[in-house]
């Protein structure tokens, strides 16, 4: 039977983290927890702001122009999840289908993917020529 050894992990591997994790914290968690706390308040973004508990949630639920942007929402998120997976199937039926404009209809397609690369790859082309030259 083997013995399960477990590596340690040195610690420049976590004094190399250790910058990344403070500042995924300064931007990203301290701003989620201070939002969170506002919510707690009437804070208007400047000013004074006091504390109402959980009078926000509660108006959430309540307020019927919020209730219809919630239904709108809901309904624009299934319209176009419908929408786009009938158009994706539409045209992947278009692009392996036997019709007369097969490789037009490819190369449509594909060209925005290959024209970025296309031009990054020429644009480097011709910086390297000048700095070459100089």
């Amino acid at each position: 039977m083997k013995k399960n050894k477990t590596k340690k992990i040195p610690l420049t591997a976590y004094l190399m983290v250790l910058p990344m994790a403070a500042l995924f914290f300064l931007f990203h968690t301290t701003p989620f927890l201070q939002g969170i706390f506002y919510s707690f308040t009437n804070w208007q973004g400047f000013g004074e702001w006091s504390f109402v508990g959980l009078n926000n949630y509660a108006h959430l639920f309540t307020d019927p122009s919020i209730i219809d942007a919630y239904v709108f929402t809901f309904k624009f998120a299934i319209a176009a999840t419908i929408l786009v997976n009938i158009l994706s199937l539409l045209l992947a039926l278009g692009l392996n289908a036997k019709i007369k404009f097969k490789s037009f209809l490819k190369a449509t397609y594909f060209l925005p993917y290959m024209l970025s690369t296309l031009i990054i790859g020429l644009y480097l082309t011709l910086f390297l020529v000048i700095l070459s030259h100089q």
